[in-house]
């Protein structure tokens, strides 16, 4: 079970009145989980060091419960998710290494390791791109098993189970006119990022792109400022291409409209959803697809992320 935006009910009455408990402000008391329980959870995370999503699921209600204590013991929020006995697959995806591209001076990888079923897809995308004239840059793919997790983390990353891969941050969102993508708001908190290239094939856009200023306030803290600029240029939707072979973009984070920092812009990510089934599949049972359950039991948070679900506990 995950309380989010749109949640309601005795639980989110509990979240709601142990937030304010804490110092938070979650907006009325009504059991109503809306934009101000949000941005309340989200400042809960942020202090507590915990992956910044605005979502109460069981990672921040175990958090949210040892922040409480004693004193508030009746609040607690009882969202574990119920135990399973996950098999431990038979034969294991292999881990493949996919080609990617470095642009100038930008950073990044010439390759991303992904599972053998999301590489066979991304380098059908990444055939498809070079054929219209673009890239793919690389921040990475796989994340090790003893990689923690952060604000800017998830521990449950499709990441750790080779689903995702990360185009290189300093190639978007930097200078519209010479980045390689332009990031374009869908009106919402996703991204549509589009791949210049001088392929004549391609036709001109005029595309929105959004891009970063970086500010300093009076106390000398830094926050970014969103600005956008109108580009003109021969570009072809690298969002939609990729949602053809299965990789799906996310949300950005909300902090981020708000002045926080470049990592929560996420127009870089991209996951391999394909065959994952809404409250049936588990984090565990993708985890085992590559690796034994030995090494699987080492992971840091495997416990805590083995029988979460797909769209229910695990997004």
């Amino acid at each position: 079970m995950v309380l989010r935006e749109g949640s309601k009910g005795e639980l989110v009455k509990k979240l709601q009145e142990g937030l304010a408990y804490l110092g938070y402000h979650p907006g009325p008391i009504d059991g109503h989980f809306g934009s101000l329980t949000e941005n309340a959870v989200e400042a809960f995370q942020k202090k507590s060091k915990i992956y910044v999503d605005g979502k109460v699921g069981p990672s921040t209600a175990g958090m949210f419960n040892r922040a409480l204590g004693a004193p508030k013991i009746e609040l607690h929020l009882d969202l574990k998710p119920p135990e399973e006995t996950i098999p431990d697959a038979p034969q294991k995806l292999k881990w493949v290494r996919c080609p990617a591209d470095r642009f100038q001076n930008r950073g990044g990888f010439t390759r991303t390791t992904l599972r053998e079923d999301t590489a066979e897809a991304y380098n059908k995308l990444y055939e498809e791109v070079h054929a219209l004239g673009g890239i793919i840059t690389s921040a990475g793919g796989r994340r090790g098993l003893s990689s923690k997790a952060s604000p800017a983390r998830s521990k449950k990353s499709m990441h750790y189970v080779g689903r995702a891969f990360d185009m290189a941050l300093p190639t978007g969102m930097q200078n519209p006119s010479t980045d390689p993508y332009l990031i374009e708001n869908d009106g919402s908190r996703k991204w549509t990022v589009w791949c210049k290239t001088d392929n004549p094939d391609v036709p001109e856009q005029t595309i929105e792109a959004s891009y970063v200023v970086t500010r300093k306030n009076a106390k000398g803290k830094r926050y970014t400022i969103i600005k956008t600029k109108d580009i003109t240029c021969r570009a072809f939707n690298f969002t939609a291409i990729a949602a053809r072979y299965g990789f799906r973009n996310i949300s950005a984070r909300r902090s981020f409209f708000r002045g926080g920092s470049y990592g929560g812009a996420e127009w870089w990510h991209f996951q391999w959803e394909n065959h994952l089934i809404g409250n049936k599949t588990t984090f565990g049972e993708e985890l085992l697809k590559v690796y034994t359950l030995q090494k699987a039991n080492k992971f840091i948070y495997w416990d805590e992320a083995k029988n979460c679900k797909w769209k229910v506990t695990w997004f």
